[in-house]
């Protein structure tokens, strides 16, 4: 590894370091009272989501913490395989495993928010962006070194995916991510989450699947079981479509899933047509959520439009194995 991106790594584990320890001292609670003609989007998206209710403030520290965490994986990882043939390869390990520890306490501090989580996000007099959880800072701005501004694209871009942010900041100029971006982002077959007040957590497709969860304990579970089932039903779903597109008849109510001998394969069986082979361990294990999701199914195999709230989403994911 040359030097000078040795150095680089040196200085990053530096600032995780530095950062730790200003989260305990720094207030950062003064505004500024002139502010610059034009902020970079996540300083807008920061002032606008700080005066917001306290959903909207959840989604946007909960993304912000987790890409922050995500970037730190990454640079981890790089530093393992740009160094993994020279003699500093050992270094480069124990560098990387504290980088990774410190991640994985960023990602525990995210999902440790709840729907009782005091949340503050405060853009400071020189415009960095501070987060006050529970009245414990976390620091957002100069996480990284030449990769802030990645950092802040990816948060940025993935919130206005939840919300619609050309209607809440009214920049004409304003340097949004480009929007056929956006557009591909929230029409995508992926489970995307907000938070409500009134439903709680909620995880959602595009296409109008709505998962409503009571609470956010053990949200890392709920989240890989929604993102699982949610991938296994548009499995299915593309099957089911294409089955439809040719004129098999399928007799929707009367739809099963069952295991296929010993090995990793299920079975749809639908009367009037031959069985489908497919891998769905967790519809497999969710048969009450999955007699309730059919009809959505039979909409958007036809091609139509179809919006379905599913209530108590925890209790009918229980079953998904979602590891330890």
């Amino acid at each position: 590894m040359r030097a000078s991106s040795w150095h680089v790594r040196c200085r990053l584990l530096v600032a995780v370091c530095i950062s730790a320890v200003l989260a305990a001292d720094v207030d950062a609670r003064e505004y500024s009272a002139e502010q610059p003609l034009q902020q970079p989007l996540m300083q807008q998206l920061a002032r606008v989501v700080g005066d917001s209710p306290l959903p909207m403030r959840r989604d946007f520290s909960w993304l912000a913490i987790t890409e922050m965490a995500n970037m730190y994986r990454e640079e981890a990882e790089r530093a393992r395989l740009e160094t993994r043939h020279t003699t500093r390869a050992r270094d480069a390990v124990k560098w990387a495993a504290s980088v990774d520890s410190y991640a994985a306490g960023m990602q525990a501090r995210a999902d440790a928010i709840t729907t009782d989580t005091d949340i503050e996000i405060i853009v400071a007099a020189n415009n960095s962006i501070n987060l006050y959880l529970a009245g414990e800072p976390v620091i957002l701005s100069g996480a990284f070194s030449g990769r802030q501004q990645a950092y802040e694209q990816r948060v940025t871009e993935q919130f206005c995916v939840l919300y619609l942010c050309e209607r809440f900041l009214d920049e004409p100029d304003l340097p949004m991510p480009g929007k056929d971006v956006l557009a591909g982002k929230r029409t995508t077959n992926a489970a995307y989450w907000s938070f409500s007040q009134y439903a709680g957590p909620v995880c959602m497709t595009a296409d109008g699947l709505e998962f409503q969860f009571r609470d956010m304990t053990h949200m890392n579970r709920k989240r890989a079981a929604c993102k699982q089932l949610v991938a296994e039903l548009y499995a299915l779903l593309d099957v089911l479509t294409r089955s439809h597109q040719r004129g098999v008849p399928l007799a929707w109510g009367s739809m099963e899933i069952s295991p296929v001998g010993d090995s990793q394969a299920h079975q749809v069986v639908l009367p009037g047509s031959e069985p489908v082979r497919l891998s769905l361990p967790g519809l497999a294990a969710s048969k009450d959520l999955f007699r309730i999701v059919r009809p959505w199914l039979a909409a958007r195999a036809q091609g139509q439009d179809f919006h379905l709230v599913v209530l108590n989403a925890g209790h009918l994911m229980q079953a998904v194995d979602t590891g330890p």
